[in-house]
């Protein structure tokens, strides 16, 4: 989720612009980390870290520990020192958890807008206080991890107008397998994070373009841009609130019949 201080940023440009926002639309789904204890029996070791953990403060929907196991645990076998890179520090609890999950070996960093982040990071984990729009932050956090990136979690500001130019300036440089995961996606439904239903500048809106861009074997007259998409890019794979996709390098498709000839 958002830092506070990003939301307080947030809440005075709405003022500016004579559309306060009283509070934050998911709140009516949460609950206590007390209560969910009781009633979760933890199924795989994500989410049993998560929920033994008594660090700094992380927040996430239960049913993405679920989907990042799916997708984390094959990298985590094959990588020795994964490079991860989180949009959204907040509290800090998430780089936390990520450390536990990926272990010492990891190279792990975070980007916030709030200077106070800057406090709530471990220190065998980087931080880079500015824009998730902005390509010189950007840079800095791909510097602080080598020069490159394994993951990203866009978890910042959840503007589609941030959304998509972090990943314009991310997906390009993620490892040749990678993966690029953009949580909350229900906020480009909301009025308050500038969403609505096929609203053009959501990150939802921009990533139905992608699904065509996917296809671009098939299709003719596409930007080169396009082909490399599809050259490079596994899936993407849609998830309630969450979007996965994955970076690989992808051969010619081609399909063929086998089997006994049949018999006329």
């Amino acid at each position: 989720m958002s830092s506070g201080f990003g939301r307080k940023i947030q809440m005075i440009i709405d003022r500016v612009r004579g559309k306060p926002r009283s509070s934050d639309p998911a709140d009516r789904w949460g609950v206590s980390a007390r209560d969910a204890r009781r009633s979760v029996r933890p199924s795989d070791e994500l989410e049993k870290l998560f929920y033994d953990h008594d660090g700094r403060i992380a927040h996430k929907w239960h049913h993405y520990l679920e989907i990042y196991e799916r997708h984390f645990e094959p990298l985590r076998r094959h990588l020795v020192a994964p490079r991860i890179l989180e949009l959204g520090v907040s509290r800090g609890g998430s780089l936390q958890l990520w450390r536990k999950y990926f272990g010492p070996s990891a190279n792990i960093a975070g980007i916030d807008v709030d200077p106070a982040c800057a406090a709530r990071v471990d220190t065998d984990t980087s931080i880079v206080i500015g824009d998730q729009s902005d390509p010189k932050a950007l840079a800095a956090a791909l510097d602080r991890l080598g020069g490159g990136v394994d993951i990203v979690i866009d978890d910042g500001s959840h503007l589609g107008v941030h959304q998509i130019a972090s990943f314009k300036y991310l997906y390009p440089r993620l490892s040749a397998c990678g993966l690029y995961l953009c949580e909350d996606l229900h906020c480009s439904y909301w009025p308050s994070h500038d969403g609505g239903v096929r609203r053009p500048g959501t990150f939802v809106e921009f990533l139905k373009t992608h699904i065509d861009d996917l296809h671009a074997w098939f299709l003719d007259g596409l930007q080169p841009n396009t082909a490399d998409f599809a050259a490079t890019t596994y899936g993407i794979f849609i998830y309630l609130n969450i979007v996965v996709i994955e970076r690989r390098p992808i051969a010619k498709p081609f399909h063929i019949q086998i089997g006994a000839r049949r018999q006329e």
